[in-house]
């Protein structure tokens, strides 16, 4: 066996043990009693009564022999139930909690680019599989390949006592399973790990079916042809791997049934019959005690070996586990450093934030996202960051908040670099509104303060985030106001909110939040001109005495800001109050008059 197997699973049991001590100790004794009846009833009982047969032993003494097993087991069997039926099931329960927990916690300390590394999410995807089932499973098997070797080395003794022989048959199931079924189970973690592509396509297929997200699509469009395709790609996919490896599947479990099975049945069946009847060198009753011997070794040889096996092959998926669960991030969510609050007040100037020749490019990829940018933004100032789609604006977005870093320069907030920052503090800082928001299937109220309302003082915050968002009325008039669950997910009575007012439910989120800089990314995309003007009026009434940068690929408001940044490229080309571009005649001045265009009449609507 690899070093790796047992360093594996050594890590597994050392994280049970901490999880759920009891669940070991339970497991040993009950995987420990389950080999003492064996041993006893198909040796030690077995010899007995032959003896006592042979021996003309009474009746009254054989049947007391039977009264006390019977007594001597009963305890332990009511345990064994027990453990089995009400013990084990709680724990596989608890396990379950704790180790998703784990992986919970760990999934959002990992640095966002993780997600989009095709490699580290397979092997995520691999680390969640059946994983709490795998370490219940673990314990149980290490538990078994102790006690059944124990029991094993048993009841060779007595094999060796009735013939010294005997015991070279036992080879042939130690062969069949660890030689054999190691390769077996080899071949079965090689081919589900080349399959984890294609049934990431399936199960995307499957998800996609089943949300009422898309049920729209699906119907209005020919986009379900699509992904048939592709749910067929990923299933001829996995087929061809399947194919691939199955003959040599079936040749591996043909040497494994023969070496497990046919080697120590039929051979120790013969070479015994050869004794007794041949050259009648061993009894009847030694016949009977070494064939009842011989059963019992071979099905504890197998179910060990068959455990080692199993236990080697969940090392393989534990890997994964393990080597998500120790990943050192590069970007730490939790890392601890300095506090906002203290660069604040040692500041000498109200440059509140700096981006000095920032460049980025995403992992894999060799062109920069974003080229050398400098900006400076000044405490209370409101900024526009304009630009068409793709532009960069919202990796901008992404670096200021330190869901990425920056591959060259650096982002300072009052003079110090962000990287030294106190990360969860640093995070606080931003009050957000993301352009890819997303609204949960809790209470609105939920939505709003992403935690659960705590008495009237919270209702009142949110009737005021949802009032400064515009979408207040609306709330008012479901059937159970701001405790209305959104989305009919796992609610009859849910609501069904349109584009524009659940976007304004994540504008009201950002309003909920104690913030000292306000980011709204694309806040109004899904609303007309009008409820654009409006709410970004509302966004500036409300944050006045706040910094503000809202991002947008749409003009309207951008005269509302105090400055306002053109990107293109990945570059700022541009850069100025709205009068001062529009004075320069250039691609900003040329964008804003193409776009006026459509909406004139709504903004001069608005603005009446």
């Amino acid at each position: 066996m690899k070093a790796s197997y047992f360093r594996n699973n050594q890590y597994i049991l050392k994280l049970l043990w901490s999880m759920q001590k009891g669940r070991v100790i339970g497991e040993f004794l009950y995987s420990a009693l389950s080999y003492v009846y064996w041993i006893f009833y198909d040796i030690l009982f077995l010899q007995y009564l032959v003896e006592s047969l042979e021996k003309g032993r009474s009746f009254t003494q054989i049947m007391t022999f039977l009264l006390l097993t019977l007594l001597g087991f009963a305890i332990p069997n009511i345990l064994s139930s027990w453990y089995l039926h009400v013990y084990k099931p709680k724990s596989d329960a608890d396990i379950f909690e704790s180790v998703n927990t784990m992986l919970f916690e760990k999934a959002t300390r990992v640095e966002l680019q993780c997600y989009e590394n095709t490699d580290f999410y397979n092997r995520f995807t691999l680390a969640m599989k059946d994983c709490e089932q795998r370490l219940a499973q673990i314990v149980e098997n290490q538990c078994t390949i102790l006690t059944s070797s124990i029991a094993s080395l048993f009841a060779l003794y007595y094999m060796f006592r009735i013939d010294h022989y005997v015991i070279i048959f036992v080879a042939g199931p130690l062969i069949g399973n660890f030689v054999f079924g190691k390769l077996i189970n080899e071949v079965k973690f090689r081919m589900n790990k080349e399959c984890v592509p294609y049934n990431r396509r399936m199960e995307y297929v499957n998800r996609t079916l089943y949300l009422a997200d898309y049920a729209k699509e699906f119907r209005m469009s020919g986009v379900f042809h699509v992904l048939k395709k592709l749910y067929e790609e990923g299933f001829q996919g996995v087929l061809g791997k399947i194919k691939e490896y199955r003959s040599r599947k079936v040749f591996l479990v043909f040497m494994r049934n023969i070496f497990t099975f046919v080697v120590i049945f039929q051979g120790v069946i013969f070479y015994s019959l050869y004794r007794v009847m041949v050259t009648h060198s061993m009894s009847i009753s030694g016949f009977t005690v070494l064939f009842s011997a011989m059963n019992a070794v071979a099905w504890m040889v197998i179910q060990s070996s068959k455990s080692i096996i199993k236990s080697y092959e969940d090392s393989l998926y534990i890997a994964n586990l393990r080597e998500f669960l120790e990943y050192e991030p590069v970007m730490d969510e939790r890392q601890q450093g300095i506090l906002p609050k203290a660069c604040e007040e040692a500041a000498e100037s109200d440059r509140v934030l700096e981006f000095c020749k920032v460049s980025f490019t995403y992992l894999g990829q060799e062109k920069p996202v974003l080229h050398e940018i400098d900006m400076t933004i000044h405490r209370k100032e409101k900024i526009a960051i304009v630009g068409h789609n793709g532009a960069g604006k919202t990796t901008f977005v992404k670096l200021l908040m330190r869901l990425y870093d920056v591959s060259e320069g650096e982002i300072l907030y009052f003079g110090r670099n962000i990287r030294e920052m106190d990360l969860p503090e640093y995070r606080k800082l931003y009050g957000t509104a993301f352009q890819d928001y997303q609204v949960f299937s809790m209470t609105v109220a939920e939505n709003v303060l992403m935690r659960r309302p705590e008495g009237e003082a919270d209702y009142r915050k949110v009737e005021d985030c949802l009032k400064r968002a515009g979408v207040y009325e609306k709330i008012c008039s479901l059937p159970h106001g701001m405790d209305t669950i959104l989305t009919k997910e796992f609610a009859e009575d849910g609501a069904v909110l349109s584009g524009g007012e659940l976007q304004k439910i994540a504008v009201a989120r950002a309003f909920a939040k104690e913030y000292e800089i306000a980011i709204f990314d694309e806040p109004s995309s899904a609303l007309d001109p009008v409820a654009e003007y409006r709410l970004y009026e509302n966004i500036l009434q409300g944050c006045e005495d706040k910094t503000v940068l809202f991002i947008s690929h749409r003009l309207s408001t951008a005269a509302l800001a105090d400055r306002i940044y053109l990107f293109e490229n990945g570059r700022i080309v541009e850069q100025g109050t709205h009068e001062a571009l529009m004075s320069q005649s250039g691609k900003y001045a040329d964008m804003f008059r193409k776009q006026a265009e459509n909406y004139v009449g709504g903004m001069e609507y608005a603005e009446q």
